[in-house]
């Protein structure tokens, strides 16, 4: 478990490093014109549409959007492994029987799964914390 864990990080942190210069390796023929908002109900007032030439705070509502829908993302994603863990130390919770080492870890694995809720529901919190930096303190 520990040699897959090992390999899943260090996979994880290659595609943090390279994922990126690979997306702006290549630079647009022209700059963006607008950006396409799909959490206007979690945005600022007047985030509808993003059109630069039209609206002044474009940039900072489509840094917000795309906040919201990586945190989106990271949530869902997090929430799934933790479910998985703790169905999976719930069967070896009941399957280990009078065996205490089992159990430890069973008890060890639904800690971690805990762990991942807390961490899934503060990946909810961070784009309110960046709208509230970004906006200068205001709400």
């Amino acid at each position: 478990m520990k040699k897959i864990f090992s390999i899943l990080l260090l996979v994880s942190m290659m595609a943090a490093v390279i994922l990126p210069a690979l997306a702006f390796a290549a630079s647009p023929a022209e700059p963006l014109s607008e950006c396409t908002i799909n959490n206007a109900s979690r945005l600022p007032s007047g985030c509808g549409t993003c059109n630069f030439a039209e609206k002044e705070n474009c940039g900072f509502c489509c840094t917000l959007n795309t906040v919201y829908t990586v945190t989106d993302w990271v949530f869902f994603a997090v929430m799934a492994v933790a479910v998985f863990y703790i169905i999976l130390a719930g069967f070896k919770f009941v399957t280990g029987g009078d065996d205490p080492a089992k159990v430890t870890a069973a008890r060890q694995m639904i800690l971690y799964a805990a762990v991942g809720i807390v961490v899934a529901l503060l990946a909810r919190a961070i784009p309110v914390m960046v709208r509230f930096i970004l906006s200068g303190g205001a709400t």
